[in-house]
């Protein structure tokens, strides 16, 4: 399977359960964990393929259904946003090789 099809039916995988998640009753706790983990998982082979885009969404979305409080996740979302924004000014401001005629 390509591995942005992967991408796609994982991410798809990712908002189907978060959707269901206020449905599960007494499972629900299980179901965001479980939700949790699969952006883990995501997340570990996005930054295994060297897709670092896709890897911030998917700790994005480990983070909202972590079974921290929100207080603390707010703080962590807060951290990493400004972490990817530096990561991406740095990838846009990288010294380019200049280019002889």
């Amino acid at each position: 399977m390509s591995i942005s099809v992967a991408k796609w039916i994982s991410l798809l995988l990712l908002l189907a359960g978060s959707v269901f998640a206020r449905f599960a009753g007494n499972y629900e706790v299980v179901l965001n964990l479980l939700i949790c983990a699969g952006a883990l998982a995501a997340f570990q082979r996005a930054v295994c393929v060297r897709e670092y885009l896709w890897a911030a969404a998917f700790i994005d979305v480990a983070i909202v259904f972590s079974p921290l409080t929100l207080l603390i996740k707010v703080f962590a979302l807060l951290t990493f946003t400004a972490i990817e924004a530096l990561g991406g000014v740095y990838a846009g401001w990288k010294l380019q090789p200049v280019r002889t005629l």
